[in-house]
């Protein structure tokens, strides 16, 4: 595992640090005053997000040819060599998923009867709990290996080596990914148990729990996004995309909250079969799933946005 890096990067032993901030206790921003005059500033979440893994194709290539292949970033979708461009997908596609088996539950008439519409639905929450557990990993492995280090012409440099695990408590940067994939483990256990039930291979054991604790750490971790974009708690930048990241994921998160709390004693998913309260599952998840698409979707543009933040610094 290694041990913990300090916050912020290696910068020229000529520059200065000028200030630092962030959501207490923790250091989202640190500023820096070169020898020539000009400021440099570091930024957790736009660092790592323009500043993250790629392959060794996107290594070698200008960082200014990705940012003039397109001057406007939100005209920009194509960029598999990034890891955060995987990271966007994967959730995006996970969120569709969980979209469709929310919106199947609505008809159970299309399926020809509740069993085959809970097969279904069941199917789409496994595969699309399965794809947001990847998407997390990408991104407690993007917080692990962002670029460490600055040049004197303010150009990042790559760790010497990748890391596949590590625990650094004294980052934002590692808590937020790490909360979320806690998260979306327990949503694999509540999805894999509920599946296996409906085909009478797995028993139904704490599912409305499971379900409504992964909701809650799909929350904490979202509020800590945020924080992290805006640089304190209960700070907002209408003009900060990776704000609106944040805000849309803090809206999932309550969603699917909501469409958990009904479900006591059975699954929180919109299978549960208790009249009470179901048409408030099917739809806390429905609408959880539009906002968890609509902030993974986002993640794509403020992919090129710090791209070319960090080519025009440099």
């Amino acid at each position: 595992m290694g041990t913990e890096r300090p916050v912020g990067p290696n910068v020229p032993r000529a520059w200065e640090r000028a200030g630092s901030g962030g959501p207490r206790p923790f250091t989202s921003w640190i500023s820096y005053r070169r020898p020539q005059g000009t400021c440099y500033l570091w930024e957790s979440r736009h660092s790592r997000k323009g500043a993250g893994p790629v392959t060794a194709t996107g290594r070698a290539a200008p960082h200014t040819a990705e940012a003039e292949s397109s001057p406007n970033p939100w005209l920009q979708l194509w960029a598999p060599q990034r890891l955060a461009w995987w990271i966007a997908l994967i959730f995006l596609v996970g969120s569709l998923l969980f979209i469709a088996g929310a919106a199947g539950s609505l008809a159970p008439s299309a399926f020809g009867g509740q069993h085959r519409m809970a097969i279904y639905a069941e199917s789409c929450y496994f595969l699309g709990a399965l794809l947001y557990t990847v998407s997390v990993y990408g991104q407690v492995f993007e917080s692990l290996n962002a670029d460490d280090r600055v040049g004197p012409d303010g150009a990042t440099h790559a760790p010497h080596r990748y890391r596949w695990f590590g625990f650094e408590p004294g980052k934002l940067s590692f808590w937020t990914p790490f909360v979320l994939l806690i998260g979306s483990l327990t949503f694999n256990y509540e999805t894999t148990f509920a599946v296996g039930a409906k085909f009478e291979l797995l028993p139904k054991a704490g599912l409305w729990w499971t379900s409504l604790i992964g909701s809650v750490l799909f929350l904490v971790s979202s509020l800590l996004q945020l924080a992290e974009a805006g640089h304190g708690y209960l700070k907002f930048d209408p003009r900060d995309v990776s704000c609106w990241v944040g805000l849309l994921f803090v809206l999932g998160s309550i969603g699917f909250i909501v469409g958990s709390l009904p479900g006591f004693p059975d699954t929180g998913f919109p299978t549960a079969e208790n009249p009470a309260g179901a048409s408030i599952v099917k739809v806390g998840f429905l609408a959880g799933g539009v906002a968890f698409l609509l902030g993974s979707y986002l993640m794509l543009p403020e992919l090129f946005i710090q791209l070319r933040s960090r080519d025009r610094r440099s």
